[in-house]
């Protein structure tokens, strides 16, 4: 299993060397200018000229990448063209969000999303099972920004003043403290990696709110993100629910399950303790595809739902031409995609022995 790990690890290595250098390579290759589409009217042609050496945007390609990799490898990930700032901040700032957005919309597609399958396989073709793949086609067919502008009208307008109403837009409310967990703890005065850490996690305002004991903070965040992590729970919940009732039928079907009820034990018993661990397998893939693709941004949510993450910070550096935002965010996208498929891999051989990942 280590050598499995350290060999994927190392695979790994040249794949986000090849994405990095494919989306730099496509930035530059993209017809405009990013100095006239950054600056706009104030890009003088002595402006221009000024930006373009500043940035060495002048020198060949291979002579830009070779820069830039010399740089990431210290951890450095350049400036915001736009902006001004470095980068990783700007990380520190906007991956927190999509972060806690992306885990809550995993767990609620991943809870109903099997529910829902399991009781489609336990009921085949029973009025259950014809209901709960209409239910599963209609999350996968509406487009997100129509159901998220939707759920926003519903909840943030027509059910205003009441019990049910929910908050269309933001992460919390006005006037709510936050402080930073290592505030919180005492630990003011710490520094380095844990530090960094600490304020990392504080930018997860439902994580925050419980590890602080702010239960004020905590409620209004997870007020906040009831809506955008159920509209962006849709389609995943949808694909897994229906990927675990095809796969669990699938699995009821061999030798050994009819062998399991020959012996008198009950449906349920066959079908929780005997079926359910080998029919995880495709599961537990289009899960981990889910993961990843969540973690890259949710574009259309965020923006819909007033959130500043991955997602809407990438579109906006695509549109005005920011390379460094674009090349930082991407390499985390790459690698959080590599480090997810890893896990993947690795859950296989503890849900299935017969796997050997060595």
């Amino acid at each position: 299993m280590f050598a499995y790990v350290l060999r994927r690890i190392a695979l790994a290595i040249p794949v986000l060397i090849g994405v990095l250098f494919l989306t730099f390579l496509l930035n530059r290759l993209i017809p405009g200018d990013p100095c006239r589409a950054i600056l706009g009217e104030k890009a003088t042609d002595q402006v221009c000229d000024a930006f373009i050496k500043r940035y060495g945007l002048d020198q060949p390609i291979p002579t830009q990448f070779g820069l830039y990799m010399s740089r990431v490898v210290t951890g450095d990930l350049g400036d915001s063209m736009r902006f001004g700032r470095p980068v990783t901040e700007m990380l520190t700032e906007r991956l927190p969000v999509t972060i806690e957005l992306a885990l809550t919309s995993l767990f609620i597609a991943t809870l109903f999303g099997m529910i829902l399958g399991v009781m489609a396989a336990y009921w085949q073709n029973s009025p259950i099972d014809v209901v709960t793949m209409i239910f599963a086609n209609l999350g996968v067919s509406i487009p997100i920004f129509v159901l998220g502008l939707l759920a926003a009208y519903l909840f943030g307008v027509v059910l205003k003043d009441t019990p049910l109403a929910l908050p269309p837009s933001g992460r919390i409310q006005a006037g709510v403290r936050i402080l930073p967990i290592a505030e919180a703890w005492g630990m003011g005065g710490l520094s380095g990696a844990p530090r960094t850490l600490l304020d990392f996690l504080s930018q997860m305002y439902l994580i925050n709110g419980l590890l602080t004991f702010n239960l004020k903070l905590a409620g209004d965040a997870a007020r906040h993100m009831i809506l955008p992590a159920i509209v962006l729970a849709t389609v995943p919940m949808s694909v897994i629910a229906r990927m675990t009732r095809s796969s669990l039928l699938e699995v009821m079907n061999l030798d050994y399950m009819r062998t399991a009820r020959a012996k008198g034990l009950d449906e349920r018993t066959v079908v929780f303790r005997h079926a359910m661990r080998n029919a995880l397998l495709p599961v537990v893939t289009i899960v981990g595809l889910s993961l990843g693709g969540l973690l890259s941004g949710a574009i259309l949510t965020e923006t819909i739902f007033g959130l500043t993450g991955v997602g809407k910070t990438l579109f906006e550096a695509i549109s005005s031409r920011d390379y460094a935002v674009i090349q930082g965010f991407t390499l985390v996208i790459a690698f959080t995609y590599v480090v997810v498929n890893l896990l993947v891999d690795i859950s296989y051989g503890f849900l299935d022995p017969r796997i050997r990942l060595g």
